[in-house]
């Protein structure tokens, strides 16, 4: 099994003036063939790069997003529960941690979006899941 480092959940930002980014996160990592599988981020797609892409759909399990910087710059993901299929929510988040299996690389665009966000790439390691009533929250 894979040792992953685990990570402490900070107070997650819920301010109203933090700066928030629409986007699709396909879960997995990405093979050769352009899937995912596996456990942790394949893809993180803003919704400015969804529009021309609409007509290819992957076969990745995905999910609707909500993301913002922390106080910290550190990235937070809200993922509702109406935004996902119930089988991806039980694969990713019956969990109390999110796995991210190998370092995910966050694109430039999330990052202007974002002006406080001071990470440009997730660690791998292993994230806490905070569950709420209308989804789950994860701040890596």
């Amino acid at each position: 099994m894979t040792d992953y480092k685990l990570f402490s959940l900070p107070n997650l930002s819920k301010t109203k003036t933090l700066r928030k980014v629409i986007a699709d996160v396909e879960f997995g990592v990405m093979q050769a063939n352009g899937e995912c599988i596996g456990v942790g981020i394949c893809r993180i797609i803003t919704t400015h790069q969804m529009r021309p892409r609409l007509s290819y759909q992957r076969r990745c399990p995905r999910a609707e997003a909500m993301l913002q910087a922390s106080a910290e710059g550190r990235l937070e993901i809200f993922f509702p529960k109406r935004g996902m299929l119930p089988c991806t929510e039980r694969a990713f988040f019956r969990q109390r941690v999110f796995p991210v299996p190998v370092p995910i690389f966050l694109p430039g665009g999330l990052r202007r979006s974002l002006p406080n966000l001071q990470q440009t790439i997730l660690q791998a390691g292993l994230y806490p899941v905070r569950s709420e009533a209308t989804g789950y929250w994860v701040a890596f």
